[in-house]
């Protein structure tokens, strides 16, 4: 927006204790003036307003007038009011007008922490733009709109607070500040340490008697060291001949990872599909959605003759290209943008699932998976992705109350 030369313009702040009619007696000072409103900002903390007007007028417009009539309803009212002329035309738009959302998680957010995330934005020409508190009870998320001047500007924003994470105990979601941000509609999530607190891989080497082989070639997988489809089928071979009734007795002990199954009754709730795309079994994934109401379960497929296990895999495996290209189906198959898409995992085969949604989210991941994620949790509760969703403390406690009584949702048949 630009304006002409002859134009003037004002900002009104208008601060202290709240109350009702505030804004619509400054309107009426306004309208018997003759300064037109342009923009206004109100916000209201503990108990205390602050209000901003930015008008416009005339090269007629004379600012001693208003700011008379300002002066005096200050002293009626007994609120603080500062009418500031510009002395320059001011463009509406701030030279920071790329806005992006960083979401701030800890179980305590100290201002030692808050001195040195500030510090880290201005020392990259980044400019905040509002701070939201999002919830104090058990843990503590704080909202961060920040504008850049360049797009360019948050990847070196992004670099910086992979550092300012290995220093600092929170965790922190990157996002665009866009009409996506607050409207997922599905939630893809891996299995083995994600959904599910362990790797069940390994629980079979258990059973298997190869308990040791199977959770070396399991931890060089997830750590990018050998290509996962390698290792899976090293550790498929290392279970030739295992009963599958020792599977089936496996799926009754599966631990959940806490807030796993909350989570899943909040977000349908709330009108998201809830997806699992594993590197793991679809023995195993076919229970979980049966028993947890989700919407879809994609996994491996062990080949099965006189019931044993064979040591080999049927179908195709599902990999890391094989999940981001799952994610993109489902995105297609549910007519949404895969801006609306949130991913969750936390090993190398997932990298390529986070960077395909919207927002990927990096779960007690291994540091390979966090360096290429916008976001990451270190906390065991998968809960808290709900405050990367844009859901704050009050609405959780709501939600939470309300998914207790609600009927389990039954998973859609694939």
């Amino acid at each position: 927006m630009t304006h002409p030369q002859s134009s003037r313009q004002l900002h009104i702040h208008v601060a202290g204790p709240d109350g009702p009619g505030i804004l619509a007696e400054a309107m009426e000072l306004i309208d018997s003036s003759h300064w037109r409103v342009v923009d206004i900002k109100q916000f209201v903390f503990n108990g205390l307003l602050n209000l901003s007007l930015f008008l416009e007028g005339g090269e007629s417009s004379s600012p001693a007038p208003i700011k008379t009539a300002f002066n005096d309803y200050s002293k009626k009212s007994g609120l603080k009011v500062h009418v500031y002329p510009l002395q320059e035309p001011q463009l509406l738009d701030s030279p920071y007008k790329h806005r992006t959302v960083v979401t701030v998680l800890g179980e305590q957010i100290t201002a030692e922490t808050l001195r040195d995330l500030t510090q880290t934005f201005a020392s990259l020409d980044i400019n905040i733009l509002r701070i939201e508190q999002l919830d104090s009870g058990d843990h503590h998320v704080m909202e961060f709109v920040i504008g850049t001047r360049s797009p360019t500007q948050v990847v070196e924003a992004m670099d910086e607070l992979v550092r300012f994470k290995e220093t600092h105990a929170v965790d922190i979601a990157v996002q665009e500040d866009t009409l996506f941000r607050r409207n997922k509609r599905l939630v893809v999530l891996d299995a083995d340490m994600t959904f599910l607190q362990c790797e069940v891989i390994d629980e079979l080497g258990k059973l298997a008697g190869v308990e040791a082989e199977m959770k070396d070639v399991t931890s060089r997988a997830m750590s990018g060291k050998i290509p996962f489809k390698t290792a899976l089928k090293k550790r498929v071979a290392l279970l030739k001949g295992l009963p599958v009734s020792k599977l089936r007795g496996l799926t009754r002990n599966l631990p959940l990872t806490p807030g796993a199954e909350e989570m899943v009754k909040i977000l349908q709730h709330l009108g998201h599909k809830v997806a699992i795309v594993s590197g793991g079994f679809q023995i195993f994934i076919d229970h979980l959605k049966k028993k947890y109401g989700l919407d879809y379960g994609f996994a491996n497929q062990l080949k099965i003759e006189g019931k044993r296990l064979t040591g080999e895999l049927e179908g195709e495996i599902v990999d890391a290209p094989a999940k981001a290209r799952i994610l993109k189906s489902l995105a297609r198959e549910n007519g949404i943008s895969l801006k609306q898409v949130a991913a969750v995992g936390d090993g190398a085969n997932d990298i390529q699932m986070l960077a395909q949604a919207g927002l990927g989210i990096a779960f007690n991941a291994k540091p390979i998976v966090q360096k290429h994620a916008r976001a990451s949790i270190n906390i065991s509760n998968l809960g808290l992705i709900l405050y990367f969703l844009g859901i704050d403390g009050k609405d959780l406690k709501e939600l939470r109350e309300i998914v207790k009584t609600a009927p389990r949702k039954r998973s859609i048949r694939i």
